[in-house]
Parts: C-alpha cells; structure tokens; sequence
C-alpha cells in the first residue's frame, strides 16, 4: 500500500517481508520518499516523518506499530548515472553480552528488604520505576519516574498546612482584608518539591524548577529533543537527575536499619545508549517492478562484530612487565592455535607505575587457565605461566 502525504511533504510504501522462517518475528517494510538538504539531515527528516507515518498507522487500526530498525537512506535525486549515495546502517551488534553483577549478596539484600511491609502505594511506585528502567525512549522514562515521584509524594505529603506563595519572590502571602497569611494543604507539586528537596541533599530549587518545567512540557506533548535547547547537554541527562532522585526517595520510604549491609544499587546511567555503525558508500540501487528503488537489495550488507565471543562473567586485569608485554605483542603477530586470543588481550592494555594492564576477557582467562593447569609447553603458555604467577588477576 502507498500512503501519499496531501501536502507533499512525503510518500510512504509499505509491504511485507517474505521469509521461510517463522520462528522470527512479522516484520514489514517502510519506504519512505521525501525531501531533505543533503544525505546526512536526511536520518533526522526520516525519524520524525517514520513517526508520523507510525502515529497515523496506530490511530487508525488500533494496533500496535513500532520502528524495528533503518537500514539505509538513498540519494533518490534523478542521475544520469547508475551510481547513487547511500548511508547504510550496520544492524544490531552481533550479540550483546549479559551483564554478570547478580550475586548471593542481593539475594540476601531481597530477603533483609522483604521483612518490610511495603505499603500499596510504594508497591505502585516500585512498578512505575522498574518500569522507567527499561522504557527504551528517554521520554518515557522520564514520565514513568514521574509518575512513581508524584505516587510516593502523595502518600507521604504532610498534614500541616503551607502558606500560598507570590510567584516571584516566593514570600508568603498575605490578605489585606483577613489580615494574615492564607494557609492550605500542600498541592501535589508542592509535595514533589518538598520530597525532593528532602529525599537528595544535592537537589535545590534551580533542579526542581528544571524537573518542573521539563515534565510540564512531556505533559503537555513536547519532546525532549524539541525542548533540548533549555535543557543541560546532553538534554538525556534529566532522566538521569530524576531518576537519582526517585531512587533516594523510594530508599526512604523503608526503615533505615534495614539498609544495614544491604546491597542497593543504581545504575550511572538510566538512559540506553546505543551503538550505530554509518557508512556513507556509492553503489547502484536497482529498481522493483515499480520502478521504485528496491531498498531491499542485497548486493552488501554492513554488520557490527563483537569484540570477542559472548561473555557471562567478568574480565579479569592482568599485571606484566614491559618485557613481557613485549613477548605478547610478538606472540600475536605469530601463527599459532591462539592468536586472536593474545591479539585481543594486546589491545586492551593500560600503563601505569612501570607496568602494564591488559585487560582478559573471561574466556580467553578461562582458556589460558586450562592450559597452565594441563602443563602444556609453547612459549604464550610460559608468558601466561609467569604473569600468572606474578600477579593476582581481579575481577
């Protein structure tokens, strides 16, 4: 099908990808034409115009609609030759490795904090957090965060009644005709002030007018890449702000003994970063039966390789002397049964107080492990034997 923009901004063509496998999931396909500067602005006409077109498609069916990935963007403008730039995306790493932080110690923390009674209201919290965590739009985790803010200030917003304020110096105000200061129960906001301020000592006015004021915008349908000229760079790192703060907060809201040697978290980041492989190349893109371009071609494809096989523990740092770095960078250049693996431990190295640190990957030190302990002979099993030996490799 083809949906036709009325204004001409864009054309749309959607189809459905055959495959033979069906194991993986219904995918379609999504060709958007339009009108751009050049072929770098172009990735940021494609995200807003995809949305609009995603928007649209939901609203109209009731279904549910989402951008699986952009796999290349064509210089569509009318050539004489046969060549045409292309920005071609490399597709998912080849694999992301599991982060290996679980430990007995959190069971234990789980334990020591389930003796608590939660309260509904923070067990509603609770969820909204969790569920900011792995939101994957930045937005979205900010609104959730708020959300869990707003649920836990409400359940612990004070009793005693404030005093109105002016909205410029911030004084209480006051009632010529009663004469005195009217008081009411604090509002919503101002009980979300009040738990930030109280839950993160590092958290003042300017913090929570810029937390305000960003979540009046979301609210009220803005983005935060439209509204990142007011915003801190990068504009992500108010999801980060707020999240910290909610974290504090929610830590509040258990008895403080509980925290006696319970193993609590949070993360240096809330947001998800990721990766994006860009090559500008020249190639010719044959056309369907159309006349479109076949945007699924598969003359190349560019993909993104992991730096070494997928890993389920940590790296190991390993200590050496210049002299023995020297025989590894050697050793890697040589042919043998492990090359790649001493290749890899060559790259990741770091000097400092007249040694070197490389870091080893957990199954490249698994591998050298089980060489030392079969008392093979060769000369990276010597080098591994006397580094080993030397220094007491950490996790």
């Amino acid at each position: 099908m083809t949906i036709n923009d009325p204004r001409g901004a864009f054309k749309a063509r959607i189809k459905n990808i055959p495959r033979s496998e069906f194991t993986t999931p219904f995918l379609l396909s999504l060709h958007i034409y339009f009108e751009a500067i050049n072929l770098d602005d172009a990735k940021d006409v494609a995200e807003d115009l995809l949305a609009n077109c995603l928007n649209m498609l939901a609203f109209t069916t009731g279904t549910s609609f989402r951008k699986h990935r952009i796999r290349q963007i064509v210089d569509a403008e009318p050539s004489s030759g046969a060549m045409r730039d292309v920005l071609m995306w490399g597709e998912l790493i080849q694999y992301e490795d599991p982060q290996p932080f679980l430990r007995e110690e959190n069971a234990i923390s789980i334990e020591r904090l389930l003796e608590f009674d939660v309260p509904p209201a923070i067990r509603r919290a609770l969820r909204w957090y969790r569920l900011g965590i792995g939101a994957a739009a930045p937005d979205d985790q900010f609104t959730y965060f708020w959300f869990a803010l707003e649920i836990v200030a409400e359940y612990q917003k004070p009793t005693a009644k404030v005093h109105d304020k002016c909205p410029h110096c911030k004084s209480a105000l006051y009632c010529e005709k009663c004469e005195k200061h009217p008081e009411h129960k604090p509002y919503a906001k101002q009980a979300i002030r009040a738990l930030m301020l109280a839950a993160d000592e590092k958290c003042d006015d300017a913090t929570v007018d810029l937390l305000d004021k960003t979540r009046n915008s979301l609210m009220h349908g803005s983005t935060l890449r439209e509204i990142e000229g007011t915003l801190p760079d990068p504009h992500e790192s108010v999801v980060d702000t707020l999240g910290r703060i909610l974290w504090k907060a929610l830590v509040r809201q258990f008895p403080k003994e509980m925290f006696d040697g319970a193993l609590v978290g949070v993360p240096s980041t809330y947001v998800h970063y990721k990766a994006n492989a860009v090559a500008h190349v020249q190639t010719v893109v044959p056309s369907d039966e159309e006349g479109h371009f076949a945007l699924e071609f598969g003359g190349f494809k560019m993909t993104m390789e992991s730096f070494g096989p997928p890993q389920s523990a940590l790296p190991s740092v390993l200590r050496m002397t210049h002299e023995q770095y020297d025989r590894l960078r050697k050793l890697s250049y040589s042919k043998s049964d492990q090359q790649e693996v001493l290749n890899r431990i060559k790259q990741r190295v770091q000097e400092q107080d007249d040694h070197i640190y490389a870091l080893v990957l957990a199954t490249d030190m698994s591998l050298i492990r089980q060489a030392l302990d079969k008392k093979e002979e060769g000369e990276w099993q010597d080098l591994f034997r006397e580094t080993l030996n030397g220094s007491n490799p950490s996790g």
